[in-house]
Order: C-alpha cells, then sequence, then structure tokens
C-alpha cells in the first residue's frame, strides 16, 4: 500500500530528442548517429533512493517450429547486439551512501551515446525480431518497490544518395521469336509502405491472330532465419493483380500496326498491416522481395503459352525519410566544405547534400536489372567548436583581433569525401575561444619550441625600423 502511495507521488519519464534514430548507408559505410534524450523524475514530495539509472539494450532474436507431434523440433536464439548503462546517482563523491534523498520537484538527467553505423535496423517479423529499448530504474530502499519506465527506440536505415541508381527507371526489353515483342516498365527499385507499385505492360505482337489472354502481376517476399547454424526460408504472395483479355482484338485488315498497352497497380500493405516486412539482411534475418510478371498468350492454333520474368525490389519503411537528401544547399553556403579534421571527437555540421542522378533504363531478364548512376555531390559547412574540433593537446585557431577563423586550425589541404561529409553530425557552437596570446603558447607550439632550444619567452624579436 505504501509503494502504490508512493508511486502516485512521482512520475518518471523519458525523452528522445528524435523520435526515429535514422542510419544513412549500408552497414559497412554508415557513420552511425547520436542517441540523446533526458530522463526526468517528477517528486511531489522528498523520496529515499539507492539509485538512478538507464540501460539501452538492443536484442535480435529469432524462433520456429518443424514437423508435427513426437517429431516436432523447435528453433530458437537470442542475441544482444548493443549494450550501455549510465548510472546517475550516486555520483563518484558520494559513493560511499547506502541512500541518498532527493527532494521534491524536477530532477532531470541528460544521457547520449554514440550508436555505431552498422547496426540492424529495428524489424518486427513473423518468425524473427529486432529491437532498441530504453529502461530507466530508480531503485527505493528495502521493501519498496522501484520505479520503472521502459521506451522503445526505432531505428531505421536509409539510402545515401550514392545509391539512388535503385529509384531510376527500370525496363525489361526483349523479343519472343516469331510471337511478339515486349516491354516491362516500372519506375523505381525502391517503394515504401503503403505505396502504389505501377507495372507498364507495352506488346507488340508479331504473329498472325495471337491473343494476349491475361496480364499478371505479384510482389512475392521471402523471409530467411537461421538460428543455431540451422535455416528456414517462408515465401508469401504479398499482392497479385491479374487482368483478363486485357486488349481489344483487332480487325485483321486495320492499317495501323498493332501495339498494346497495359498499366497494372500494386499496392504495398501500410506499415499498421503485417501483410509485408521491409527488406532486411543481417546475420540472423534476411528479407527481401520480387516482382513477378505473368503474360499468357493464346496462339492461332487455340494452346496457350505464358512468358515470366522477375525482378528484385528493395521494400522500406517510409519514403520520406530521404527529404534530406533530396534538399540542395544554398548557393552562398556551397562554397563550405566539411575539413577532415584529425580529432576523433569532431562533428561538423552538415547541411543538406544535394543530389544529382541520371534515368537511365536497363534491360533485364529471369535476373535483376542494373543500372548506374553519377556520384553525388553534397555540401556542408564547418562550424567553430573549442572542444569538439580540437585535439586534447592544442586550442582552437583565432585571429589576432580575437574572432574566431572559420576553418579552426585545421589542415586545409585535407578535405573528406562527399559520402563521408554526408553523414557528419551537428555539433553546437563554441562560447568560447583563446585568445591569440594563449594560442601562440599552446602546448603543442611549446613543444616545438622546445626542440628548437627556443622557449616563447626568449624568442629573438627584431628591433623596429629606425625612422
Amino acid at each position: 500500500m505504501v509503494s502504490a502511495i508512493r508511486h502516485k507521488a512521482s512520475e518518471l519519464q523519458i525523452d528522445l530528442e528524435n523520435e526515429e534514430i535514422i542510419l544513412l548507408g549500408h552497414s559497412s559505410e554508415s557513420a552511425g548517429k547520436l542517441l540523446r534524450g533526458t530522463v526526468t523524475l517528477n517528486l511531489t514530495e522528498p523520496m529515499k533512493i539507492k539509485s538512478v539509472t538507464l540501460l539501452f539494450i538492443g536484442k535480435m532474436k529469432v524462433s520456429w517450429s518443424e514437423g508435427i507431434g513426437h517429431h516436432q523440433h523447435y528453433h530458437k536464439q537470442e542475441k544482444d547486439i548493443i549494450e550501455h548503462r549510465w548510472q546517475f546517482v550516486p555520483i563518484m563523491d558520494q559513493a560511499h551512501k547506502k541512500a541518498y534523498t532527493l527532494g521534491a520537484g524536477q530532477h532531470k538527467w541528460d544521457f547520449e551515446l554514440l550508436l555505431p553505423g552498422d547496426l540492424p535496423q529495428s524489424l518486427q517479423a513473423e518468425g524473427g525480431q529486432v529491437t532498441y529499448r530504453l529502461k530507466a530504474v530508480v531503485e527505493r530502499t528495502a521493501f519498496l518497490q522501484n520505479i520503472v519506465k521502459k521506451r522503445a527506440v526505432q531505428i531505421v536505415r536509409c539510402m545515401l544518395p550514392s545509391e539512388f541508381e535503385l529509384i531510376q527507371t527500370l525496363e525489361i526489353h526483349n523479343t519472343w521469336a516469331e510471337k511478339m515483342m515486349y516491354d516491362i516498365l516500372i519506375p523505381s527499385k525502391v517503394y515504401a509502405r503503403g505505396q502504389l507499385i505501377p507495372i507498364t505492360f507495352h506488346i507488340t505482337p508479331i504473329a498472325t491472330k495471337l491473343r494476349v489472354r491475361s496480364l499478371t502481376g505479384t510482389l512475392k517476399e521471402y523471409c530467411t532465419y537461421t538460428a543455431n547454424e540451422c535455416s528456414k526460408t517462408d515465401t508469401r504472395i504479398i499482392k497479385l493483380q491479374r487482368v483478363e483479355d486485357p486488349f481489344p482484338i483487332n480487325p485483321p485488315t486495320s492499317p495501323s500496326p498493332i501495339s498494346w498497352t497495359k498499366v497494372l497497380q500494386l499496392d504495398i500493405p501500410p506499415m499498421s498491416s503485417q501483410l509485408a516486412f521491409c527488406d532486411a539482411d543481417n546475420e540472423m534475418i534476411r528479407i527481401r522481395h520480387k516482382l513477378k510478371f505473368i503474360i499468357c498468350l493464346v496462339n492461332a492454333d487455340g494452346h496457350l503459352s505464358e512468358l515470366r520474368c522477375s525482378v528484385p525490389v528493395l521494400i522500406i519503411s517510409s519514403i520520406s525519410q530521404q527529404t534530406e537528401l533530396n534538399t540542395l544547399p544554398a548557393y552562398d553556403q556551397s562554397w563550405r566544405t566539411v575539413l577532415c579534421m584529425e580529432s576523433p571527437m569532431a562533428t561538423p555540421y552538415t547541411e543538406d547534400p544535394s543530389v544529382t542522378t541520371t534515368s537511365p533504363s536497363a534491360a533485364a531478364t529471369e535476373a535483376a536489372a542494373t543500372s548506374t548512376s553519377t556520384e553525388p555531390i553534397s555540401m556542408a559547412t564547418p562550424i567553430n567548436t573549442s572542444g569538439a574540433l580540437a585535439m586534447p593537446d592544442e586550442t582552437v585557431a583565432a585571429s589576432p583581433s580575437g574572432d574566431p577563423l572559420w576553418w579552426n586550425g585545421a589542415n586545409l589541404s585535407r578535405v573528406p569525401s562527399y559520402r563521408t561529409a554526408a553523414q557528419q553530425e551537428s555539433a553546437p557552437f563554441s562560447t568560447s575561444l583563446p585568445s591569440y596570446d594563449q594560442l601562440s603558447v599552446s602546448p603543442r607550439h611549446a613543444a616545438m619550441f622546445e626542440q628548437l632550444s627556443i622557449t616563447p619567452s626568449n624568442r629573438h624579436t627584431p628591433p623596429p625600423p629606425s625612422s
């Protein structure tokens, strides 16, 4: 009863700076992202506690069963992807105490963690899950129930501008000997949940009295789960669209050449539905999708013929996540570029990169068609910080007047690639910059003077020129 009353007198919550953590690029090239937020404890009266901790943990697990009855086998595996713990209370100088009293009011603790770029994205599939969550615990004294708050963290992976060849038009073009010429077009290889996939069929018959009986478009999903060196693959049809007798029969005396065109629409289930999952590729769960096409023909003698082909496509959570990659920077900012800092703590600020792509069509057969793309150009803006951009043994460069220099004293001959610049994080502006005298006696310069047996105090200053 006392514990229930205490809980009503307190409120614990976890607030995140961003609702979703978006990782840019493939896991092998992503720079990672910063998880940042605040733990807040509101008390209406003083409370004795033993500790306040926060745990971030990511888990991947798969499970399925095979067989029936006594021959049934159950496969299951769970793996920790990442784990990090923050200790807010006690602090170092109070470690000898066994209990601490927090006064009434609001108590806040900020936290941040740099997430590695190779983390798998969040996933809730039929046979496997990838989940991330935060768990805050206020540990109470003996016989009192702890205060616990949990919050899920959604991690999403998005494409880089260099991968935008995936959104170019894909065309399958071929000739079926002595029967017909056909073109099948789709506007992209990447689609979001809830989006429509338009499939355009262009058919030109070659054989006389040839008729198209039906056109079929199918979106198929392949889910492969691996646990303890055992694997299982589930396949299912997400969406199927079939049209019977799609084209009118032209009279044989028609003066113009016959050419037929038809568009089929396949709608992908939205995020709220479990009828489809997003693409994934990690050591325990792999999900991929294919578009399959069937053209059924009726020949002059009445027998049926079928043409089948397929192409792989990517299904992502939301196309709106690419907005920050599609926005061009202002013209007056295009002269700036992110410098390649030697400090591992460097986090320059990045403007939205500009993207330039081409849209050629590529031929395809049963396998996937491939296309090329021009490497995009991304511009970024440097900033002046004292702690983030400077090495531990040096200070940020400043002009004689005390104003900060835009290049922060970095090596101007080193610049990153466009891809590296696009992945940089923003950092706050510094409010404290060193003076010119402080810069001249920095540890880095002092070491150089010592090697030359010269100190800043005994440097020779030439006399002023005589009048």
